[in-house]
């Protein structure tokens, strides 16, 4: 067994697609996977679509090189875990004995729906019931509504990939902890996966209390604030386009050959030409409806516009940038195989695997017994002896900051690197964020001026707020030489390094890996371009919007009359941003158990692709993308979204068996109950329009309680006041209350997982510009005042912006 896991055995005993997918980011990277699974199998193994044997697909690209034994009992009494594995993880909603883990010592780590405590953790679940209360579903879709329900499993990949960033930074600190002990106390970690997304509708609830809500939904493809952001048709299929700053509003015009419009002052600002889109849409439908969008894409990177091919399931696989990097691999189940997507993340020096075997259900019982205890105790008399092998009992709790003594470099901006560099920073990192007085990080403004900077407006930036808590901030201008050497001595201290730069940027400052290495050899370095670093498409620039245009997800959005359907203003920046932390944990135990550095390359548009997972592996598997339902279930009915009492106000609402039918049958007098599912699916129409007439006449709050109170799923649709007030995350202390300067007491949303009844502790609110300059550079790199001070007179530091003097 090789891979940068290699010493770790994972242990998942619920197979859920969250538990599934935090194992297989283990797996990836050679962890030894062991699916402990019951006599019918996992759920997964159930997953559309099917292959040729009756397979799963989505079972095998889940479970690609992890075992697969069959548990002796249910309640897994009779398997020594703690003798086997580092890590246990389960789904408490498929597991009844998660009481029976607690008793053991070993290291266990939960996701579920909702989290293990607040008003909601009863209730039942989907990926659906998570989208409506996060909010992020009420932005999609038209301005009437109803809200568009995002397709597959995407909720429970986030909480998969947030549930692996916190596990990872446990068992770093338990296996590499300060002290230098290899075993220190075990963890009981608990992810909610509710949590693990309101990574994309955090910022609504912060600025629904700073009374800046967002507006309300505004049709297909168009978020606040920017515009021009769409996916449009052209010629020969369709073009993502996204326009911010000023400069790229003017390259779009002349690509268009709209140059009338360019330097017209009113339209140098991003809210001012969304809000005059009525009249510049149609001048851009028509100049798209000439060209082609391959031509467009080309063309408008050579300008420097963020625009995006937006390619179908099918034109997936054959995007060049995607095949030089081997986006996609082939999984082996049976006499099967299928394509899937690859690792988005990459450590250069010790890869991940790309695809692999499938185990058959209990393939592995044999080497399961192999990794028992030698002699096994006699378990069905005493289950818990022998289980104390591993780790010392679990006598203490797990640490609030299990990355405490790791120093992070972070020359991020936005959104997608700062938060992965948060996500450590909440676990206890230290995180010192370098920026400039010019050239600093654009979600403090991108469109600065004079004025701005006068009122201290980069200190009021409720983004920049959101993902950059608990770190250090200085400013070094890396134009000047002695900028530059300073940071590099600051390299010399740190751990890793993180940044999302276009690819030419750092080379140009002679600050690429290969010069960074040079004042660090053991240092790790994670790039987090939108194409990835290496391939053809490597330097072009993109934002959140360009990267989900790019991975084909819209293309299964929605219903099939619609344009290909985007989700959110920047969804791949949070994704990103989480992927992220992945990679720099993964690099980072490499580096503890070995002291050997590297290079880590991610690709954003990657990290979307197991998003896209369904309808990629359909289209490996039956040779076409899978149709657009919209709202509707292919086999179930009733099945979407529904009015309710309120303004703009939503209800989900999923019926999945005979038994929840009869159970909403007794609520809504209107709808027959002798109808059958063939029955029901014919008649979906008139089912749907019976069940609104019902729930209009209620607030989505009774509809939701109503339903869950009969077992049935269902959901309100938050928006970002409800979130602000929601009951539930009032329950679990989600946010968290901090004073900043210059905006007074911020509340902070906290880490989707913790280790304790209480959220993981927020230190520090984000910092201003410059802030801990004195701190950093006398304090780490023994500066004297005076130095300190000769910097400050040549602009080389300080601690308020200035209007950029060079292009």
């Amino acid at each position: 067994m090789t891979g940068v896991f290699q010493d770790l055995s994972i242990v998942d005993v619920s197979g859920s697609v969250a538990t599934s997918y935090a194992a297989k980011l283990f797996a990836d990277y050679g962890a030894r996977v062991i699916n402990l699974e019951p006599a019918a199998g996992f759920m997964t193994r159930g997953l559309k679509p099917l292959l040729p044997s009756g397979d799963s697909a989505m079972h095998g690209y889940l479970h690609a090189n992890k075992l697969s034994v069959i548990a002796r009992h249910e309640l897994f009494s009779e398997e020594p875990l703690a003798s086997v594995a580092d890590l246990v993880i389960y789904d408490p909603e498929r597991l009844p004995c998660a009481n029976y883990l607690a008793q053991l010592a070993v290291s266990t780590c939960s996701i579920s729906w909702y989290g293990e405590s607040g008003r909601y953790s009863g209730m039942r679940g989907s990926d659906a019931t998570i989208h409506a209360l996060t909010g992020l579903m009420r932005g999609i879709g038209t301005e009437e509504g109803p809200p568009i329900i995002p397709p597959g499993y995407q909720a429970q990949m986030i909480g998969g990939i947030s549930a692996f960033n916190g596990a990872l930074g446990h068992l770093l600190d338990q296996r590499f902890n300060a002290a230098g002990a290899r075993q220190s106390a075990v963890f009981a970690l608990e992810t909610s996966i509710f949590e693990a997304n309101l990574c994309f509708t955090d910022l609504a609830a912060i600025n629904a209390f700073n009374d800046n809500p967002l507006p309300s939904r505004m049709g297909i493809n168009r978020f606040p604030p920017t515009y021009p952001l769409g996916i449009w048709p052209c010629k020969d299929g369709w073009l993502g386009v996204t326009t911010l700053a000023p400069n790229q509003w003017k390259a779009l015009c002349k690509l268009l050959d709209l140059e009338h419009f360019a330097d017209i002052e009113l339209f140098q600002s991003s809210v001012n030409r969304l809000a005059a889109s009525d009249l510049l849409e149609p001048e851009i439908l028509k100049a798209l409806a000439e060209h082609s969008a391959e031509d467009l894409f080309y063309r408008g990177q050579a300008m420097r516009i963020p625009l995006a091919r937006v390619p179908t399931m099918e034109e997936l696989f054959s995007v060049d940038q995607y095949q030089s990097r081997q986006a996609f691999s082939t999984v082996v189940q049976g006499a099967d195989t299928f394509s899937a997507p690859s690792t988005p993340f990459r450590l250069f020096r010790t890869p991940p695997h790309f695809g692999g075997p499938v185990a058959a259900l209990g393939a592995d019982a044999r080497r399961w017994q192999d990794l028992l205890p030698d002699p096994a105790p006699d378990l069905a008399k005493n289950p818990t002896q022998g289980q104390q092998s591993r780790s010392a009992a679990p006598s203490e709790p797990a640490s609030a900051k299990p990355l405490e003594g790791l120093r992070i470099i972070d020359l991020s901006m936005g959104w997608a690197g700062p938060l992965a560099t948060r996500n450590l920073a909440d676990m206890g990192a230290q995180v010192i964020k370098v920026e400039s007085c010019e050239r600093f990080d654009w979600w403090r403004s991108w469109e600065a001026t004079e004025e701005w900077i006068a009122d201290d407006g980069a200190e009021k930036s409720l983004q920049y707020l959101y993902v950059n808590r608990n770190k250090l901030d200085i400013t070094l201008d890396l134009e000047h030489p002695k900028g530059r050497e300073l940071l590099l001595r600051l390299v010399a201290t740190a751990d890793a390094l993180v940044e999302n730069y276009s690819g030419s940027v750092l080379p140009k400052l002679k600050l690429s890996y290969d010069h960074l290495i040079e004042a660090n050899p053991e240092l790790v370095m994670v790039s987090m371009p939108a194409f990835g670093s290496t391939g053809p498409w490597a330097e072009f620039r993109a934002y959140g919007s360009t990267v989900e245009h790019s991975s084909g997800l819209p293309h299964l959005v929605g219903d099939p009359d619609q344009a290909p359907t985007m989700q959110h203003v920047a969804f791949g920046d949070a994704v990103g941003g989480l992927n992220g932390s992945a990679a720099i944990l993964t690099a980072l135990w490499h580096k503890q158990r070995t002291g050997e550095g590297q290079f880590v390359d991610l690709s954003q548009v990657e990290c979307l692709f197991p998003l896209a997972a369904p309808g990629i592996l359909h289209q490996s598997v039956h040779g076409n993308a899978p149709t657009r339902f919209g709202n509707a279930h292919p086999e179930h009915a009733p099945y979407g979204v529904y009015p309710c009492l309120g303004d703009d106000a939503w209800v989900l609402v999923q019926i999945t068996s005979e038994a929840e039918w009869q159970h909403l049958t007794t609520l809504v007098p209107a709808l027959d109950k002798t109808a059958d599912l063939t029955a029901r699916l014919s008649q979906r129409a008139e089912i749907d329009a019976s069940l609104a007439q019902w729930t209009a006449q209620q607030s989505a709050e009774q509809v939701m309680h109503s339903l869950q109170g009969l077992g049935i799923i269902a959901a309100k649709l938050n928006d970002g006041n409800a979130l602000l007030h929601e009951p539930h995350l009032q329950d679990r202390d989600y946010l968290q209350w901090l004073e900043r300067a210059y905006i007074g007491r911020q509340p902070h949303p906290s880490a989707p997982f913790r280790s304790a009844k209480t959220p993981i502790p927020i230190a520090s609110a984000a910092p201003t510009l410059g802030q801990h300059n004195q701190l950093v550079l006398s304090e780490i790199l023994q500066l004297s005042q005076q130095e300190v001070t000769e910097l400050e007179a040549l602009g080389i530091i300080g601690d308020k912006p200035r209007m950029p003097s060079r292009g």
